[in-house]
């Protein structure tokens, strides 16, 4: 072989091996913005722990139809209502699952799926950016619906659902407080942490690329609803919840987001042995009296 069908092939093999980066992270990019094939089913509804509760539909201002529920405090409903956000994958009936316990405090608990999880409509999940249309939608209808309810009201939200919550915290001061949970810092950390943790994809050249191909697709920069670009906003009571074994969401990232908070009222409880969106699970009755002792003392 002499120097030129060297040359050729070194450079086929560097083309060839640039154009299955780009591939890689164009398809990448479908990942991040699409739920998994098979939606997760709706598999843990509120008669399951004998709650009285109302389905109700809304509408986002983007034409999507969003599913819910409205639960009343156990024994009446209230003027103290918490919204609550689920994470990416997932839907309102897992959310369910961990917090239902809440129903018994006082609290009005208000559950719907973003776009593109459980019963709700849409193709697309933006892993926040388009489902902070979704809490706009939620907001609207409660304030519309249930004013009563929402004369004291709070946000709860799960990764995907605590970066919604921290941007809805910004958007809406008058909200009484924030509980973030498994919280991403940023749009591009999470997809790096994704990348690396999860599929062992290297940071460069492979998230920038999908990122721009995420943006492209989404005909905006979601990095501007990051918590990190919103958390400082904060003036209310929040609490951050996270795992010290979540790869997601590593605990040098809580702890960068906890100390960017503005708020001073503000306090950060991590779990031992808890991976990503497992704390409830691993924090058992400790997490139930931890977040009811929070809400308690700031709704």
């Amino acid at each position: 072989m002499n120097a030129m069908e060297i040359f050729n092939w070194f450079l086929f093999s560097v083309l060839a091996l640039a154009a299955l980066a780009v591939a890689t992270a164009y398809f990448k990019s479908y990942s991040i913005i699409q739920p998994p094939k098979r939606r997760t089913p709706v598999n843990f509804h509120p008669d399951q722990y004998s709650l009285a509760y109302e389905t109700v539909s809304f509408t986002t201002a983007d034409g999507l139809t969003l599913k819910s529920w409205f639960i009343p405090a156990v024994g009446g409903e209230t003027e103290k209502t918490i919204i609550l956000c689920h994470g990416w994958g997932v839907n309102r009936g897992d959310l369910l699952r961990d917090t239902h316990f809440l129903a018994e405090k006082g609290f009005n608990l208000f559950y719907f799926d973003f776009r593109a999880s459980g019963e709700s409509g849409g193709s697309i999940s933006s892993v926040g950016y388009l489902e902070t249309r979704d809490f706009d939608a939620a907001y609207d209808f409660l304030k519309t619906h249930r004013p009563r309810a929402m004369e004291h009201a709070a946000v709860f939200g799960s990764s995907m659902g605590g970066s919604v919550a921290i941007f809805a915290g910004a958007k809406y001061p008058e909200l009484k407080c924030v509980m973030a949970e498994n919280t991403f810092l940023s749009y591009r950390r999470v997809v790096a942490n994704w990348s690396w943790f999860r599929t062992k994809v290297p940071y460069y050249p492979m998230v920038p690329m999908t990122l721009a191909f995420v943006k492209l697709k989404l005909g905006a920069d979601p990095e501007p609803f990051s918590p990190a670009q919103n958390v400082d906003k904060l003036k209310m009571p929040v609490m951050f919840v996270c795992g010290d074994r979540d790869d997601i969401v590593p605990l040098h990232d809580a702890e960068t987001l906890y100390g960017m908070c503005g708020t001073e009222k503000k306090q950060m409880w991590v779990i031992t042995g808890a991976s990503h969106g497992k704390c409830a699970e691993v924090g058992g009755e400790i997490y139930k009296n931890k977040v009811t002792q929070f809400f308690m003392e700031n709704l």
